[in-house]
């Protein structure tokens, strides 16, 4: 709205994101496969979005998009649901789930520790502007990293 865009033209579109992310969540219960055929290929759909929520190593750091998948597709951040491999939800590290302040703050607290055990101010800056799984030491455990390493051991992927 402050770049000039119409309030009624905004809170339309905002209205109708919110609804669909909501089905998006949800429809994982309602439709259980979730691919939608065609309109697959064009739109998030619940699929998409269980994939993105897979801390599997072929699933990290995928699909990302709100409404048209073409997004993924074009920064190289897609990835499809493969029966093969069933996802398991979550993240990277250990967690309580239990635990209100780790789920919501956990990540927070873990950054902090790095950088406060990182040696001198570059690579304190660094743990601040580098993904996940960064680390001065060279030993780097990103999501992209990762990824490729599974995805090189596995050829056969189907």
């Amino acid at each position: 709205m402050l770049l000039g865009v119409d309030p009624k033209l905004f809170f339309s579109i905002l209205v109708l994101d919110i609804t669909y992310a909501t089905f998006i969540h949800i429809g994982e219960h309602i439709v259980k496969k979730g691919q939608f055929g065609f309109l697959g290929k064009l739109i998030l759909t619940p699929s998409h979005h269980r994939v993105h929520h897979g801390k599997n190593p072929l699933y990290m750091d995928t699909n990302f998009c709100n409404l048209l998948n073409i997004w993924d597709r074009i920064f190289g951040t897609y990835q499809s649901e493969e029966k093969n491999h069933p996802i398991v939800y979550g993240i990277t590290r250990e967690m309580d789930p239990g635990s209100f302040f780790d789920v919501y703050f956990g990540e927070f607290k873990a950054l902090f520790k790095d950088v406060a055990h990182a040696p001198g101010l570059k690579n304190k800056l660094l743990y601040l502007v580098m993904p996940p799984g960064w680390s001065h030491t060279g030993e780097h455990q990103t999501a992209k990293i990762v990824r490729q390493r599974f995805l090189n051991e596995q050829p056969n992927r189907d």
